[in-house]
């Protein structure tokens, strides 16, 4: 069992929304709330699948909806925790069981924080582990459902105090079309609380210490920069991963649609890559990037833009004008298979592409 302290979660928040690649969450809020738990005494456990009885219950915490436009000038109403225990509890009627523990349904500065942060108002451990070892815009990119689990029960809430109880469905895109079309209705966001699995499933299903990748990763960042080293070039390394391009966010066009942040961004290289213009295909996450109109990567590989600050950039706050790195990366080995490409590969987004590993993608431009 692992004791996080303030050190820990900002190192947790940067490398969460570097892996959280452009979605994720509000990381700014998810580092407020952790900070607010401390201050208030609470502990923030992190724990390994092995520490926990495997009888045991867990689930997933989460929100779901569209990620503010950059645009976007009306505030987003929030969740209290009034909300978000009584969306518990219904859930724990439902399911006819405590939960022990949570499992985050993905790395990201948002969504991995308000996990820890539910764990920590109950006294309960995250467990070191998610569903999608980065961020993902849907429901279907989960490694639960590749292993062939449902996600339901679960119990969504909106931000207003209404709670709907979800037995089953009976597909997984009814699901997701439910979810999105019910966020749409509430302000653009709902809480929800899923995938109750024993430990002993948890630990086989989800991607084994992810949380602590995201960590390592804060660390990383945070020791280049005092250090006053490039932080891309550190972050390629660590990520086994290419810094492929430096330039400024040129023009987006990025619109909320169907419960999701949809549209391109375009960024106009300077210095070695003044030629060139890469563009980059959002849906919530940074999905599919070309330089030139050749792809250079695809999903699920990793697209990770970093301000002047070396810190991820989420698409919610981009702005014509800002300068950034690109860092590309392999993505999870969990996907990177026939049988999780055909939930989130090329195809899966309407491209018509077969999947080309990065490394190979980016020898083209090598």
């Amino acid at each position: 069992m692992r004791i996080l302290d303030y050190s820990d979660i900002k190192h947790l928040i940067i490398g969460a929304t570097i892996l959280g690649v452009g979605g994720g969450g509000d990381p700014d809020r998810g580092f407020k709330i952790l900070c607010e738990d401390l201050n208030c005494g609470r502990i923030l456990k992190l724990c390994s699948f092995d520490e926990l009885n495997l009888e045991f219950y867990v689930a997933t915490p989460y929100f779901a909806g569209s990620i503010p436009s950059p645009r976007s000038k009306s505030p987003r109403k929030s969740f209290t925790e009034d909300v978000m225990l009584k969306a518990l509890r219904i859930f724990e009627d439902v399911l006819g069981s405590r939960l022990e523990g949570f499992v985050a349904t993905e790395i990201g500065g948002g969504n991995t924080a308000i996990a820890l942060h539910l764990a920590s108002i109950l006294n309960l451990p995250l467990l070191d582990g998610d569903q999608a070892g980065r961020s993902v815009p849907e429901l279907i990119h989960s490694t639960y459902y590749l292993n062939g689990l449902s996600l339901t029960p679960s119990v969504i809430a909106s931000p207003h105090g209404d709670y709907i109880i979800f037995k089953e469905y009976s597909s997984i895109d009814n699901y997701e079309g439910i979810v999105r079309g019910i966020a749409s209705q509430v302000s653009g966001s709902v809480f929800v609380i899923d995938s109750p699995v024993k430990v002993d499933i948890a630990r086989r299903v989800a991607i084994n210490g992810s949380v602590s990748r995201a960590i390592e990763i804060g660390e990383i960042v945070d020791e280049a920069k005092s250090k006053g080293l490039d932080v891309a070039s550190k972050l390629a390394e660590k990520l086994d991963g290419y810094m492929i391009f430096e330039g400024v966010i040129d023009r987006y066009e990025l619109n909320e649609v169907g419960g999701f942040l949809i549209g391109d961004v375009y960024v106009k290289g300077l210095g070695e890559c003044s030629s060139s213009i890469l563009r980059i295909w959002v849906k919530n996450e940074n999905i599919f990037a070309w330089i030139n109109d050749q792809p250079i990567t695809m999903p699920p590989d990793l697209i990770i833009m970093l301000n002047e600050d070396g810190y991820g950039v989420v698409n919610s706050r981009i702005s014509v004008g800002m300068k950034v790195k690109v860092v590309v990366a392999p993505g999870p080995r969990e996907w990177r298979n026939p049988r999780g490409l055909e939930i989130i590969g090329p195809r899966s987004f309407g491209f018509n592409y077969d999947y080309k590993p990065v490394e190979l993608l980016v020898k083209n431009f090598i």
